[in-house]
């Protein structure tokens, strides 16, 4: 990826914005609030566009073409509240064509997720798993998540950890997560993508971090303190 410049109200957002994500890989997208997380996925996603510079998904530019080849989960998104988490299921499996039914089931049970309730009715943590089996019930190749742990309380952090490591047992899909959780998700990250003030202030390889003597948080300590 690589985006010159983010504009938004004729304010820059983002800035000198430049790494390559691999097939496979676990990315960690980590900075403080407000240092541009949530907007950079944003036009990774292709849903906001750079007032210079390219973003490139797969070879092709991010935008309406590649947006059948992730799944997102965004920041305070938002369900059908009127449904039953059960009746979402049946309709997002009509909505996405690369919908794994059988795996749905699985992950509803992974997440302990009880589909008769109305999402209406779902505490923040159940809505949470039900929007993240919303993402990994896809074969999408490319999965984003924004603040996945958002108001969800640590068992549920837990449980998406772990189903987020046995999503990733094949390293077919690539994941670029954006996260404050960093002891949660700190052994799933094989990338680090650090971002402060709108620009890239490190990208590390933590198996390299890690051979250094070096933790994903101890890493994050040195660039922001």
């Amino acid at each position: 990826m690589q985006a010159n410049e983010c504009k938004h109200k004729k304010k820059s957002i983002l800035q000198d914005i430049t790494f390559t994500l691999g097939k496979g890989r676990i990315a960690g997208l980590l900075g403080p609030n407000g240092a541009g997380k949530s907007t950079l996925l944003k036009v990774c996603s292709g849903l906001l566009e750079p007032s210079k510079g390219t973003v490139k998904i797969f070879g092709e530019e991010a935008g309406v073409a590649t947006l059948g080849k992730m799944a997102v989960l965004p920041d305070r998104g938002k369900l059908p509240g009127w449904l039953t988490s059960g009746e979402w299921l049946h309709y997002a499996g009509a909505i996405y064509p690369d919908w794994d039914s059988l795996y749905a089931e699985q992950l509803t049970e992974m997440l302990k997720l009880n589909l008769a309730l109305r999402i209406s009715s779902l505490s923040r943590g159940e809505e949470a798993r039900l929007q993240l089996l919303s993402c990994l019930a896809r074969k999408s190749p490319l999965i984003i998540l924004d603040e996945p742990f958002t108001g969800v309380d640590m068992i549920s952090r837990e449980q998406i950890a772990s189903t987020v490591v046995g999503d990733l047992a094949d390293g077919e899909r690539t994941f670029l997560i954006a996260t404050h959780d960093i002891r949660e998700m700190e052994h799933l990250f094989d990338t680090l993508i650090l971002i402060d003030n709108g620009k890239i202030k490190a990208t590390d390889d933590v198996d390299t971090l890690r051979e250094q003597g070096l933790s994903v948080e101890s890493r994050y300590r040195d660039v922001f303190s």
